[in-house]
């Protein structure tokens, strides 16, 4: 069997830092992404596959229980086919779910719109006009350091990594 081997890069260090705070209120949800930055074990992960609609609610439902949801999916499965969702549940509420969007690589672009951005800052441009929302968009060094900001911090939050 082949062996993923696992570089370090912004959703490397996302997944470290909070292995890291390892707090069991911390909860990862997928939507069928990220497989070889999700196998720790220090990090609950939920795999709740191609739902993200569903998954958005679950992950505003749990933030409202007392967790800190971080909702991880490639960016327009986390924003845009989702909107109404973080926008009602998330954003209204002020869920404490911190959105982590990825950019798909150039093996996406065959893809077409659903899996990418018209232009760079689309998602942002979209999310910064909903209440309650802080976006960030951290270059690699400044990653570890956003997290914990967002970890300390209750409200809803978008990393784009």
């Amino acid at each position: 069997m082949t062996e993923i081997t696992q570089q370090q890069d912004s959703r490397r260090i996302l997944i470290d830092t909070l292995s890291e705070i390892n707090d069991p209120k911390n909860i990862i949800i997928t939507c069928d992404v990220g497989f070889n930055y999700l196998e720790q074990d220090k990090v609950k992960v939920l795999n709740l596959g191609v739902t993200e609609q569903s998954s958005t609610i679950i992950a505003a439902t749990m933030a409202l229980s007392g967790y800190t949801v971080w909702l991880y999916s490639m960016i327009n499965f986390v924003t845009f086919r989702v909107h109404e969702a973080v926008r009602n549940g998330i954003c209204l509420h002020n869920a404490n779910v911190k959105i982590i969007g990825v950019k798909g690589s150039e093996k996406y672009k065959f893809l077409g719109f659903s899996h990418n951005l018209l232009w760079d800052n689309e998602e942002i441009e979209w999310l910064e006009k909903l209440p309650n929302i802080k976006c960030h968009t951290p270059q690699i060094d400044e990653v570890k350091n956003t997290v914990l900001a967002e970890y300390e911090r209750s409200g809803p939050a978008y990393i784009r990594l």
